[in-house]
């Protein structure tokens, strides 16, 4: 039987996974709807930027806090961007196998088993969910990103009967999709 919470031990094993799905998958932060999420940081964090036809990208960039979040998270912690948009991404990847491991806790009784069902989801991270063409987790920053381990970590709270926190998940995913 595996301990309930996460050990030294689990956090390193976890830190590797994360590593190693990044740097399987690749990071491209300029790619695909990229052009959409990035020039709306770039504008938050520099309003003088993009001073023609931005409407382009924060048509779909205002809907959610997204921007803001990742902005304020740059300026507070006075990062380069994309030392803060790489950064953002590996926590994602964290988040998303932590959530991974949560789950896998409450199947599986061997750990060994449980580490495998982490490792093979890191491994898989480009696979297409459901022939969408949507990837489990991009190889650059979404709100994609934040609501897939917000999902599963609301997942793992419900089955553990942890409603309220399982509420703050979904409702964390919520924020991230809208």
């Amino acid at each position: 039987m595996t301990p309930p919470h996460l050990r030294v031990k689990d956090l390193g094993i976890l830190v590797g996974l994360t590593l190693g799905a990044f740097f399987l998958d690749g990071y491209h932060p300029g790619v695909e709807d990229a052009e959409i999420y990035l020039p709306g940081i770039l504008k938050r964090l520099n309003p003088a930027l993009f001073p023609y036809n931005s409407e382009f990208f924060q048509s779909h960039a205002h809907m959610t806090l997204f921007p803001e979040l990742i902005a304020g998270s740059i300026r507070v912690l006075h990062l380069p961007v994309g030392i803060g948009m790489l950064g953002w991404q590996l926590l994602c990847i964290f988040l998303l196998l932590f959530g991974c491991w949560r789950i896998a806790r409450l199947c599986f009784r061997e750990e060994y088993a449980i580490w495998c069902a982490v490792a093979f989801v890191g491994a898989l991270l480009r696979l297409s969910a459901a022939g969408t063409g949507l990837y489990i987790m991009d190889e650059y920053l979404t709100p994609r990103s934040l609501s897939t381990p917000a999902a599963l970590l609301a997942i793992s709270e419900a089955i553990e009967g942890n409603y309220v926190r399982a509420e703050f998940g979904r409702l964390v995913f919520a924020w991230c999709i809208r």
